[in-house]
């Protein structure tokens, strides 16, 4: 029965799936959690719902002997052990694109932030300084914008920019003629070199999936490819991007500045914070209630027809 089905949360969740969840199934929500809190209870129960806190770890999947079910209320799987998943009954889904509009509205949002000083004027009429004059920023028209990725939210970003009028670019990870020919016809520039996507762009956004090939991409070898008046924004994954090889060039002045969603320890302090020149924010880029409700709805279908049937 459905109603002897124990689902446990280590997520915060949007309030329409909390309700019904409650409403079908025995809820238990845990968070925070410890990883090892994590897999020392999960054997008591049938579904799990995680967003990118917990990992599922091979270790994990050997404790869930009762798992039906394991749902990421968002895109990425990086914190999933697929391959050991796939060895076991244990059913998995996530919600792929759901938060590609968010994501992409939030890069436009930290664009603006560094490009307009947003944070520094804020900080400082806090304190009634009136530096107007100090604060000359630039405009996004005819800025050039390269994507490092090009799925769902680097194509939502392109869409964006193109109502700018700005002159988009992006790298994936298999180049093609094909592709880029296609891509021509859409007025974006598809590189097969990343150094020279790089160089080429004003604004770089980092927006490509965290696998072992994209492990610290950016790093100081390419990193110095990108002019002392471009920012890089960062909405992809923290390990993405080496941090300390982008605090080296901020300090330095190599770029104008940098933006981050993700970090490689998120919930921990990281000397870019120190930065007038950085922006941090706590991975929020699916936090609006248009995604999240959107991810209910889907984690809702699939609960009654792979879990309720």
């Amino acid at each position: 029965m459905a109603s002897k089905l124990r689902i446990l949360i280590v997520d915060p969740i949007h309030i329409k799936l909390r309700n019904y969840m409650e409403k079908n199934f025995i809820v238990t929500i845990k968070h925070p959690i410890t990883q090892q809190e994590l897999i020392d209870c999960i054997k008591k129960y049938d579904v799990l719902i995680l967003r990118s806190g917990a990992q599922v770890s091979s270790k994990f999947i050997e404790q869930a002997k009762h798992l039906r079910a394991i749902i990421r209320a968002g895109t990425g799987v990086d914190n999933i052990d697929l391959q050991s998943l796939r060895e076991t009954d244990i059913l998995f889904y996530n919600t792929p694109s759901t938060n590609s509009r968010a994501v992409a509205e939030l890069s436009f949002g930290l664009i603006h932030c560094l490009f307009r000083h947003i944070k520094h004027a804020s900080t400082e009429i806090e304190a009634n300084i009136w530096n107007k004059k100090l604060l000359m920023g630039f405009e996004l028209t005819n800025k050039s914008l390269g994507l490092i990725g090009f799925g769902s939210i680097g194509q939502e970003i392109a869409r964006i920019a193109k109502g700018y009028d700005m002159q988009v670019s992006c790298t994936v990870s298999h180049y093609t003629a094909e592709r880029a020919a296609d891509l021509k016809t859409k007025g974006i520039t598809l590189f097969d070199n990343l150094d020279v996507l790089m160089a080429f762009n004003d604004i770089l956004v980092v927006c490509c999936p965290y696998i072992e090939s994209t492990k610290n991409l950016l790093n100081k070898n390419n990193l110095c490819y990108l002019q002392p008046t471009s920012i890089l924004i960062n909405v992809a994954r923290g390990g993405v991007v080496s941090e300390q090889d982008l605090y080296r060039s901020l300090v330095n002045g190599d770029i104008y500045g940098a933006a981050s969603d993700v970090f490689e320890r998120e919930g921990q302090f990281s000397p870019l914070f120190t930065l007038d020149n950085f922006i941090g924010t706590p991975h929020i880029g699916a936090m609006t209630n248009e995604s999240q409700e959107k991810i209910s709805d889907l984690i809702i279908q699939f609960l009654e027809e792979k879990i309720l049937k």
